[in-house]
């Protein structure tokens, strides 16, 4: 079995860090009691001189109790931020992540724990939790991809759907996000900063160190690490942002969405908490990233990925019995209309009785992938035949109602 939660390298580092941790929620403690220590010995001097009861009484717990509230306060006071790119990795390692020794203090063992996992224990189970991504530093969602999101959770309930905000920030004050949260409880919006989402795991030293943002699909191959990393560390459901749901989903477990007969994608995709497809698809990444190839890192690495898992070379040979568990769904799960298509078929106006159900979303079609890297700039009308425009209406109404005419 691969390991990808932590670097051997960085084992000790990760220690430091805990007994680091450990200290600084003791230590008020440990101090309050030396307080009543002293005190205490203070006291005994001060009665044999005959000082009063009530003075004796008074000293033994204003003073060490007064001390307490202001170290306790002063403790808690946020610490100076730590850049985990820079920062050593611990006094006794005077070395960054990337093993230059020019490190800063102070360390990085003096950084706070990221609270996201503990989100996570409060927004569903693996088996229940859905998953997408923002990561081109917006803090909302425009309407097509706020579509793509009430669509997944209208069509299930029951799921838990965390829209992640890797930014940092989000403005729920936006008109798209107000209306998902109002009109849905099953919806949860995270912000959370990438530095402390990668902390200890095995993309760490890629994020930090490998140079990828100089690259020409930085967002994009930051999305494909991401959501691997993702589903490796929580499990559940991973979507891209232009993929409309138009039926239930949790029926099917452990798969890909192929995009055709001979092309694996990478925006739809389950996985099981630390399933192994993950596990080596984060340690692929992070060994063989290339920034000059766009879909390298995405795509073409699951495919990699699933060669050697299921001992196969074609995608109709990928199935649930020789990918142990794991399965390629056919492309019409979730790709019915081909790219090359899609500009045509998702917004050319129809004839007015032809305004219905298109004929190629069958019963086999569970979400449709919209293609939005290619069809962005298209113009969707409100009030039209469009079939862009039916799917919207019928899939995520509550975005459709406060779009404006042209979206």
């Amino acid at each position: 079995m691969v390991t990808t939660e932590v670097h051997d390298y960085y084992k000790p580092y990760i220690g430091h860090r805990q007994n680091a941790q450990n200290i600084r929620t003791n230590a008020p403690n440990r101090i309050m009691l030396l307080l009543f220590t002293y005190c205490w010995r203070l006291c005994v001097i001060c009665k044999r001189r005959t000082i009063s009861a009530k003075l004796f009484m008074a000293v033994i717990l204003a003073f060490p109790t007064l001390c307490y509230l202001v170290i306790l306060k002063l403790w808690n006071e946020p610490r100076i931020p730590v850049n985990r790119g820079t920062c050593c990795l611990s006094v006794d390692f005077l070395e960054d992540i990337c093993g230059r020794s020019n490190c800063t203090l102070p360390t990085c063992s003096h950084q706070s724990s990221n609270s996201f996992s503990e989100q996570m224990k409060t927004v569903g189970d693996q088996h229940g939790r859905a998953f997408f991504i923002e990561t081109s530093g917006s803090a909302t969602l425009n309407f097509r991809q706020a579509c793509a999101v009430e669509s997944l959770a209208m069509h299930n309930p029951n799921l838990t759907v965390n829209v992640l905000f890797m930014g940092g920030n989000i403005n729920t004050s936006l008109v798209t996000l107000k209306k998902l949260k109002e009109k849905y409880d099953n919806i949860h919006l995270i912000s959370t900063s990438l530095d402390d989402y990668m902390t200890g795991t095995a993309l760490e030293y890629w994020y930090h160190c490998n140079g990828w943002r100089d690259g020409p699909f930085h967002v994009s191959h930051l999305s494909d690490g991401l959501r691997f990393l993702t589903l490796h560390k929580y499990g559940g459901y991973y979507f891209d942002l232009d993929v409309i749901s138009v039926r239930p989903v949790t029926d099917f477990r452990n798969f890909i969405a192929a995009e055709s007969d001979d092309y694996l994608g990478s925006g739809v995709i389950h996985a099981d908490f630390k399933h192994p497809i993950m596990e080596l698809a984060v340690k692929d990444f992070a060994t063989n990233y290339r920034a000059d190839i766009w879909g390298h890192n995405g795509p073409a690495l699951l495919l990699r990925v699933l060669k050697s898992w299921c001992n196969a070379d074609y995608l109709d040979t990928m199935d649930y019995v020789s990918c142990h568990g794991f399965n390629v769904l056919h492309y019409s799960s979730f790709c019915p209309v081909d790219y090359l298509e899609a500009a045509k078929v998702f917004f050319i106006h129809r004839l007015a009785n032809k305004t219905g159900k298109p004929i190629w979303l069958t019963d086999q079609v569970v979400g449709v992938h919209t293609w939005n890297k290619l069809t962005y700039s298209k113009p969707i009308y409100k009030n039209s035949t469009q079939i862009y425009s039916w799917l919207a209406r019928t899939n995520c109404p509550s975005i459709f109602s406060i779009a404006p005419e042209i979206f």
